[in-house]
């Protein structure tokens, strides 16, 4: 046979290096200045080609895993306030398929019985402690409010007699008592024995000057703040408006807190409103819990 000699004045490698090794692609010219051969190999250049796509895939896919939270689901807190008289709409709440929050009044004909009912219809229970407020009536505060011309020591025993009516309740919010939640000294003796319990604030937000957070903080009793009221009406058009907003604050928060009412301020319109939503919201994505999960979280 002819010999053929061949020089290799030309090499181009690709490399592609897994575990130690190494697949290359090597062209050799030959002496008279044509390709003679071109030693390439296809099959691995595209078994390289696909093993890299693979694994850019399965960082993305793990990375993407990674970044997803079991709680990223938004959540609302229903919280229905004034609890204790056997109101209009109490059974009617108590009935409603998803949990929420009872605020009770203390001291009041109904306050053991609504505390046990909500409870054993698996819902939350917080005291609805009255505080004066800078307009109302003094008679909107039941029996055993806190009223600005106490002194401090007396607005602890009132607060101690009412956590003692509501033995049940895990936190505490207040009925009215835009003038108190304004009182600093006062707020941070309710805080500190609150804090003796174990018990969180639930700052309904009557008033913008409310010191309840920052006293919350330096105290260190858990915080958290309304978002939405529900009603105060008998529409329950504006009620079905109010917990979409409540809806879509959670979606942009990923939570959000709405209180409503038994009796005149919202009742039965509120419970029938709740219940026509509820499962529209839960197709949405949205997750009905007590105040204890979102504070927990």
């Amino acid at each position: 046979g002819k010999k053929i000699g061949y020089i290799a004045i030309g090499e181009r490698y690709a490399f592609a290096k897994k575990d130690g090794y190494a697949i290359s692609r090597r062209v050799i010219i030959n002496t008279g200045g044509k390709m003679k051969s071109e030693k390439i190999c296809m099959y691995a250049e595209m078994v390289l080609a696909v093993f890299l796509v693979l694994l850019l895939l399965r960082i993305s896919i793990h990375r993407t895993v990674q970044t997803i939270s079991p709680n990223t689901q938004p959540k609302l807190a229903i919280v229905i306030d004034d609890f204790g008289n056997n109101s209009a709409g109490t059974e009617e709440m108590l009935a409603l398929p998803i949990p929420f929050t009872g605020a009770v009044m203390p001291q009041m004909p109904y306050t053991k019985a609504d505390q046990d009912k909500l409870l054993d219809n698996g819902k939350a229970v917080i005291l609805h402690q009255p505080m004066e407020a800078h307009t109302g009536q003094r008679s909107w505060l039941g029996k055993t409010p806190i009223l600005s011309n106490m002194s401090t020591e007396e607005a602890v025993d009132t607060f101690k007699s009412n956590l003692d009516s509501v033995d049940k309740a895990k936190g505490f919010n207040n009925h009215m008592g835009s003038k108190i939640t304004e009182d600093k000294d006062k707020m941070t003796a309710l805080l500190k024995e609150a804090k003796e319990r174990n018990m969180y604030f639930l700052d309904s937000l009557t008033t913008a000057k409310s010191v309840g957070e920052d006293v919350a903080k330096e105290v260190g009793v858990p915080y958290i703040k309304r978002d939405v009221f529900l009603d105060s009406t008998q529409d329950i058009k504006t009620v079905e408006k109010n917990i979409l907003r409540a809806a879509e604050i959670a979606k942009q928060k990923g939570t959000a807190v709405a209180i409503g009412h038994v009796g005149a301020e919202g009742g039965i319109v509120t419970a029938t409103a709740l219940n026509n939503l509820y499962k529209q919201l839960e197709n949405e994505g949205i997750k009905f819990v007590t105040l204890e999960e979102i504070i927990q979280n």
